[in-house]
């Protein structure tokens, strides 16, 4: 199996780098998205870690349950008028598989919400689960928002997971606004010129930022795109 890359080499030096592609590079997109919305929407915030089993093996359960579970957890957050976001990853249940010979999945969710004591408890979810049990775990100390990458890859796996699952959608997330998705220091130099209520109604590409399209603003790369690279992933 092999993982994608799409490569780039800088217009001057010629240096070459690979940014991940393919399934893994769209989670790593979504979130970065996650993570601006975080820094620029929710100042004081709070995080939660929730992993969703199954009492059977199953490789083939639908995202319809997930979405079930965020909405009851959206809905009850709403309730005390808090902001929440999620990205969650269907993954395989090794444990399982080298245990009992059964192949299963799970799901692990990473929830961040902007106000304390709210978020319901394993049992109330598990309610709406209905498949299995349901775990949270919550940091002890609340984290700066540049760490949730570095925690979501602790806990959620590593980018050959994602094609490892054969599936079209190996993860999901909230929806999040087009500006979001540029990278840190092009939305900061956005912010610097627009209010953020306006930039969150702008479109964005890689090089453009529209408005009802009219161009905001192009950004010129110093770098060339040259296509997809591949990487064996050792096993």
């Amino acid at each position: 199996m092999e993982l994608k890359f799409h490569r780039f080499s800088h217009k001057e030096t010629g240096r070459v780098i690979l940014v991940p592609a393919g399934r893994y590079g769209n989670f790593l997109n979504t979130v970065r998205k996650l993570t601006n919305y975080v820094k620029y929407n929710i100042p004081k915030y709070y995080v939660v870690h929730l992993v969703l089993t199954l009492k059977e093996a199953a490789t083939d359960i639908d995202h319809k349950h997930l979405h079930r579970v965020m909405q009851f957890i959206d809905t009850r957050l709403k309730r005390s008028d808090t902001d929440f976001k999620y990205v969650a990853v269907k993954e395989i249940q090794k444990e399982r598989l080298e245990k009992y010979g059964e192949e299963a999945i799970h799901f692990h969710v990473l929830c961040i919400y902007s106000r304390p004591y709210v978020f319901p408890k394993a049992e109330e979810i598990a309610k709406s689960w209905r498949l299995g049990s349901v775990k949270i775990t919550a940091p002890k100390v609340r984290m700066k928002v540049q760490k949730i990458i570095n925690y979501i890859g602790k806990y959620i796996g590593k980018g050959y997971e994602y094609e490892e699952l054969e599936v079209r959608k190996s993860f999901t997330a909230s929806q999040i606004r087009q500006v979001y998705k540029l990278n840190p220091s092009r939305l900061a130099l956005l912010l610097i010129y627009y209010p953020l209520k306006l930039a969150e109604k702008f479109k964005c590409t890689f090089t453009k930022v529209t408005y009802n399209g009219d161009l905001v603003k192009r950004f010129i790369s110093e770098w060339f795109y040259e296509g997809i690279d591949y990487d064996p992933v050792p096993f």
